[in-house]
């Protein structure tokens, strides 16, 4: 069944629902009405299952299904569906709890509710197609003929600095390729799970500094073409200069891939109130991520009933805690977590665990670990170059080391002969440095200053030269006494100097809000000493600049909503405002609830002659049709 060609050019039901899943703005828009007739779930259920088919690593599938099953079926689950099979579903997983589930064998469980939801889905998006009028696509499709196609895969630290600072140049058009509809800053993510009333972590969506570029959410395939073309959702994207900062997995949740901050938020929100009621933790992993946590738990008051000390267990590999660290450093750490009472086992590896055997841990020792009532997996990353593995028909394995990590020469090329238009930066990189956000920042700032000699003749950087920072070896934060754990605090001297100093410079300004401000080109001049010297401006070629005119446009396939009138169909936007900056805020987390009722946005309907009552008549019925289906 077709829909109507005001709203899309796309004519496929299904081929309309992958769209508006591809688009941050339209995945917004929906997700807000979806909301506003309480079926968001249903989306959000889609959405994690295009998680499950595309993870790979064995350990995370397991997760992924449990957290499907806990989250939208099961019993009095926080985001429940109604479809017809769910019992058989809870019955199987109930009788093989005890053992190993293949992707393959948990995509056809839950196919058959995935075919009933999408149908459910695929009715709601006719019906918003109707409420909401968009601009015909095929009018908004940019000239690329006179710009540098830059293609740019993943969407964090890396791939959000190197957006930011090419996205305002007319030389280039930027396509940010990523699996998340927003940029996270994660740094704050241990500290919003512990204490949120204390924090705010932002998720910034994608659109909202691509401007003049495009935004596709998928998962980038393949590369193909001799290097020249990136295969994601099917279509075939062409590039000048290509980027892979796809970061790396965590086997913990600290790291988001959820698409949506809607699914983040109810995850965020679910461990926050099983840490308050926990009343042992075991954290397996003794790195800096672990040790955090470990300190942020220990040091934390809980507010009653829930203001018991915390019995606090972790796990580590090695000989010793923090292993990058100093010896010092880890000689003070572990002090420091003998004095608040933390029990620190070390040269203990994970053989072996179960997330359904109520947390039960096999250690290396023979050592059981079970009975606790929350389990952390903060056991190091697994970089993501699955890209460069894949049967592209490109031979890229030289480019992938025994680790994982994409090979890279110091300007942060790939390490091929034949392809210096392909960098890559940030976790999925084989640089010595200490992987942390603030690296990965510093590396999208050369990708980006090299990009730009590169279309001028020039020959690349490498990275620490000629205003660009080196990697840094060690983390940017850190207390010494307590072994690197914590955040270091500024004197007033060095604050006031900190441009004499870059690492005086980062930690003053490399926090949440002042991070996207340097980013963006929003703050002095002078602040630029914490990422970096970042590249002039290009205009188009003088030869082009006569023979196009420049127009600001949001790519091909970016349809955006008629201005809003006064007459038109209110739709709450609960989790995106108008400058598509989201704040997963501590309040968002300790209440789940809603944005303010008068947190509205103002859509023009179909007709502009119908009026109010007349589509608040309409949208009476739209639900009353959606509660007749029990979905």
């Amino acid at each position: 069944m077709s829909v109507s060609s005001d709203s899309t050019c796309i004519h496929n039901e299904d081929d309309r629902l992958d769209y508006i899943l591809s688009c941050p703005k339209q995945l917004a828009y929906f997700q807000a009405y979806l909301q506003d007739i309480y079926a968001h779930e249903n989306l959000l259920f889609i959405e994690a299952l295009s998680e499950l088919r595309h993870e790979n690593f064995p350990g995370n599938i397991e997760a992924i299904v449990m957290r499907i099953w806990k989250t939208f079926l099961a019993h009095d689950s926080q985001l429940e569906i109604n479809v017809y099979g769910k019992e058989e579903i809870n019955q199987y997983l109930e009788a093989h709890k005890w053992g190993i589930i293949s992707k393959d064998e948990a995509i056809r469980l839950f196919s058959d509710a995935e075919r009933e939801v999408k149908q459910f889905l695929n009715e709601k998006v006719i019906e918003f197609d109707k409420i909401f009028k968009l601009q015909n696509s095929k009018n908004m499709e940019p000239n690329l003929e006179f710009k540098k196609k830059v293609v740019i895969i993943g969407g964090g630290f890396t791939g959000f600095t190197i957006a930011s600072i090419l996205d305002p140049m007319p030389r280039f058009h930027v396509t940010l390729i990523d699996i998340k509809d927003s940029f996270e800053y994660t740094p704050g993510m241990i500290k919003l799970l512990v204490r949120p009333e204390e924090t705010s972590s932002l998720r910034v969506r994608h659109d909202a500094y691509v401007k003049h570029g495009r935004v596709v959410i998928g998962y980038a395939k393949k590369i193909v073409g001799k290097g020249k073309f990136v295969v994601v959702n099917n279509e075939t994207i062409p590039f000048d200069y290509l980027v892979i900062c796809t970061g790396s997995r965590y086997k913990s949740r600290l790291k988001s891939f959820d698409t949506s901050s809607l699914y983040r938020l109810s995850e965020i929100a679910t461990e926050h109130k099983d840490l308050k009621k926990a009343k042992s933790v075991l954290i397996v992993g003794g790195g800096l991520v672990g040790c955090e946590l470990a300190s942020e738990l220990a040091t934390h008051e809980f507010p009653a009933p829930y203001n018991f000390k915390k019995k606090i267990t972790i796990v580590e590999a090695n000989s010793t805690l923090v292993k990058r660290s100093s010896s010092r450093r880890q000689k003070n750490a572990l002090k420091y977590f003998n004095s608040l009472g933390i029990k620190v086992v070390l040269n203990e590896r994970i053989a072996n665990w179960s997330y359904t055997d109520n947390n039960t841990y096999l250690g290396s020792s023979g050592i059981v670990y079970r009975g606790y009532d929350k389990v952390f997996l903060a056991t190091g990353t697994s970089p993501c170059s699955d890209i460069l593995e894949s049967d592209s028909g490109i031979d890229f394995e030289s480019c992938v080391d025994h680790w994982g990590r994409i090979r890279v020469k110091p300007t942060l090329q790939i390490d091929h002969w034949e392809y210096d238009h392909i960098f890559a930066g940030g976790d999925v990189t084989n640089v010595l440095e200490e992987k942390t956000g603030y690296a990965a920042t510093l590396a999208g700032v050369c990708i980006a200053r090299n990009i730009c000699r590169m279309e001028k003749g020039k020959p690349p950087l490498e990275q620490g030269s000629k205003g660009t920072l080196p990697a840094p070896l060690k983390p940017l934060h850190g207390i010494e006494s307590l072994g690197g754990i914590g955040r270091q605090q500024l004197g007033s001297l060095r604050k006031t100097f900190s441009f004499l100093n870059p690492s005086w410079a980062a930690l003053k300004y490399f926090d949440e809000k002042e991070f996207l401000h340097i980013v963006q080109g929003e703050t002095k001049s002078s602040v630029s000493a914490a990422v970096g010297r970042k590249p002039k401006s290009l205009d188009l070629p003088k030869d082009f600049k006569d023979q196009c005119c420049i127009q600001h446009y949001q790519g091909k396939h970016m349809e955006q909503l008629s201005p809003p009138i006064s007459s038109g169909s209110s739709v709450r936007r609960r989790l995106y405002d108008k400058s598509s900056i989201t704040n997963l805020s501590g309040s968002e987390v300790l209440s789940k609830s809603d944005l303010s009722s008068n947190d509205t946005w103002n859509c023009t309907c179909a007709s502009e002659n119908e009026n109010e009552d007349t589509m608040s008549l309409q949208e009476q019925t739209i639900e009353r049709n959606w509660k007749n289906r029990a979905l």
